[in-house]
């Protein structure tokens, strides 16, 4: 009888059953700290399941902090558990918002945007009702080149960009360029949405630490990736920049390997400071693979971004994708704002908008004596590590409760979660205008008081 077994007629997917039994069987101590798991082939005949299904379930294991990585050896149990996340919606109404996507809609310029799609209906272009070419119109791609020129001193060939619905999106569709077999490192703390999109695409991952503030290049030749997935504009949780020693350490690595970088820049338009690094692609546009999105300049409910690709793979990607996922009605009318200027003028103002907020944020915390924040050079949230000594977990628990949500570092780790991340949360202040900033900020300290 095999030891792991799904229900293949049930509801729930087979990965997750599958999942559920395994991380079960951790927390409860039957597979002990230390003990390897199975391969997902042989997971894959003791459960009666595909390897995929088996690969799905063990990523996820890995992705959540119960597995840990050993490169060419194997996944095995971590000897770390994370900790149940702690419910705390249902009980009091959040008030005071801290999210790190969370949006002002007031800011979005709704006017500019009804205008420029009205004028795209008025034209009844027929292309507007087909599936397009697979990379996104023409002529928003080429708005695009235009801007990545501008903004990001980044030489873009228009047939070389692909418009998705969504860097989730795209991601998966790099796997399909790249290939779903080879390792995949990402940073360890990151963002958990692309590791759960490489992870349900397929692909394996390696989490790997962070070393002043950029991912760990000695760990990354130690684990045999073939591809990395970064943030070297604004590293996602930390809010650190890659500094060019990094830059230089990391496109060596892709040169002499053949490896892939991909870099995303999101944020990359909201610098508080002159002085920042070019991007990757900028320096070696062969070896990366450039992503950005429109979510956090406009909405993220517009589910707008793109991906500048190497030459060796845009000239593949027509060959396997038919259709792009975003309608030819929104990129005709963000192309329309690009192109007559009100886009960037946008950027201009809310980079005003965001620098009054950020500045607010820090009076109200040096007010209150909360902590002791981070240095933010960038970005639409800053890092404050709490005074005191109770644990971040308690701390998120007690604001929401008086109403405030904020988020702990510690969630966006796999398996480096220490001390060190322990007394640290995330406070976004893009969502919130000054003086419901300031008062968010004492409500705060009010139910940090006795913490």
């Amino acid at each position: 009888m095999n030891r792991w077994s799904v229900d293949f007629h049930a509801r729930t997917p087979l990965t997750e059953q599958l999942y559920v039994q395994l991380r079960r069987e951790i927390e409860e101590g039957v597979l002990e700290p230390g003990t390897r798991l199975p391969s997902r082939r042989r997971l894959a005949e003791m459960a009666g399941v595909s390897a995929t299904t088996a690969e799905g379930a063990l990523g996820r294991l890995l992705e959540e902090g119960y597995a840990l990585s050993r490169p060419k050896s194997g996944l095995y149990v971590n000897a770390v558990q994370p900790r149940p996340r702690i419910e705390t919606a249902a009980r009091t109404e959040i008030r005071w918002n801290f999210g790190t996507g969370v949006m002002d809609a007031s800011q979005f310029p709704y006017s500019v945007w009804a205008k420029r799609m009205r004028e795209v209906l008025s034209e009844q272009k027929e292309e507007l009702l087909s599936s397009g070419d697979p990379r996104g119109s023409l002529g928003l791609r080429q708005e695009i080149a235009g801007v990545l020129r501008r903004l990001r001193g980044i030489q873009a060939d228009p047939e070389r960009i692909v418009v998705g619905a969504g860097t989730e999106d795209l991601v998966r569709q790099v796997l399909s360029l790249v290939g779903r077999s080879g390792l995949y490192a990402v940073e360890d703390p990151g963002y958990p949405t692309i590791r759960r999109a490489l992870v349900s695409g397929g692909a394996r991952i390696a989490p790997l630490p962070l070393r002043d503030g950029a991912i760990d290049i000695g760990e990354l030749y130690r684990s045999g990736a073939g591809a990395v997935y970064v943030t070297p504009g604004h590293q996602f949780p930390t809010g650190t920049e890659m500094d060019a020693e990094s830059r230089t350490a990391l496109l060596v690595w892709a040169r002499e390997g053949n490896g892939l970088i991909l870099e995303d820049d999101y944020d990359s338009e909201f610098h508080y400071e002159e002085e920042h690094c070019p991007p990757l692609v900028a320096m070696n546009p062969e070896r990366v693979l450039y992503l950005n999105t429109f979510a956090r300049t406009l909405a993220p409910g517009l589910r707008i971004a793109f991906m500048l690709l190497p030459k060796g793979l845009s000239d593949r990607y027509t060959s396997l994708f038919g259709s792009c996922s975003v309608s030819c009605f929104e990129q005709e009318t963000l192309a329309k704002m690009i192109r007559d200027g009100s886009y960037e003028r946008h950027i201009n103002r809310m980079r005003l908008v965001y620098k009054r907020r950020l500045t607010a944020l820090e009076k109200a915390i040096q007010e209150t004596q909360l902590g002791t924040l981070m240095p933010c050079s960038a970005g639409l949230y800053v890092l404050l590590r709490a005074g005191g000594n109770v644990a971040s977990a308690q701390l998120c628990e007690r604001a929401a409760q008086y109403g405030v949500r904020v988020k702990r570092l510690a969630e966006y780790g796999v398996m480096r979660t220490g001390a060190d991340m322990e007394r640290m949360v995330l406070l976004g202040f893009a969502g919130m205008d000054e003086e419901k900033i300031q008062s968010g900020i004492e409500q705060l300290r009010q139910a940090w008081i006795e913490a």
